[in-house]
């Protein structure tokens, strides 16, 4: 009987008969039942099992071209467990990656936050040096002024009381002058009043 024939590398296993169906299912074709159809057909045994047996050769030839081309059913499950498994790293390793970021992207920003809140205080502290700074120079400004003012006041009062004593002290010479000229007019007429007189009696005589 024709149960384990070898054509061309592509050989029929013996297995046992509850494995019969796969095995004849791996080859695409039932050599037992082909066999004893070909001999229901007016084959001889020899002649069924030898077209049974080309028959095979051939669908085990056409079976490895067609491998070479589609991929097993346990390769394609290998191959969607290699690529689930790689998908698996590939997003891990993603994940890894958007929390390494996150966490970059958020001690770069409290850093900056914090250099920002110290460049706040310093521009802070600089506007209060600043302001007290106007202030005290605008205070030192004002005070400047008063003494400015103060002294222009001061040197007024001087010139006013110079220019009082100089008016009292011309006011003081215009009256002495006056006196003097009254006095020597007085003391002029008088002493024409007496030549006169003189003069008078020596005429008289």
């Amino acid at each position: 009987m024709f149960g384990q024939p070898q054509f061309n590398g592509c050989q029929a296993p013996a297995v046992p008969a509850s494995q019969q169906a796969l095995f004849d299912r791996q080859l695409l074709v039932d050599t037992l039942a082909t066999t004893r159809q070909l001999e229901s057909l007016g084959l001889t045994r020899m002649q069924a099992e030898a077209l049974t047996q080309h028959l095979t050769t051939i669908l085990c030839q056409n079976k490895e071209k067609l491998e070479e081309f589609y991929a097993s059913k346990v390769a394609l499950e290998m191959s969607i467990l290699e690529q689930e498994a790689k998908h698996a790293g590939f997003r891990s390793e993603v994940l890894k990656s958007q929390e390494l970021q996150v966490a970059t992207f958020t001690r770069d920003t409290e850093r900056l936050q914090a250099n920002l809140e110290k460049i706040r205080s310093e521009i802070r502290y600089e506007i209060d040096k600043l302001t007290a700074s106007q202030r005290l120079d605008l205070n030192l400004e004002k005070g400047r002024m008063r003494d400015e003012l103060q002294s222009l006041r001061d040197k007024t009062n001087e010139l006013e009381i110079k220019m009082d004593k100089e008016v009292n002290s011309l006011k003081a010479a215009m009256e002495q002058s006056k006196n003097d000229t009254v006095k020597y007019v007085l003391g002029l007429m008088l002493a024409l009043m007496t030549a006169g007189l003189g003069a008078a009696r020596l005429l008289m005589h």
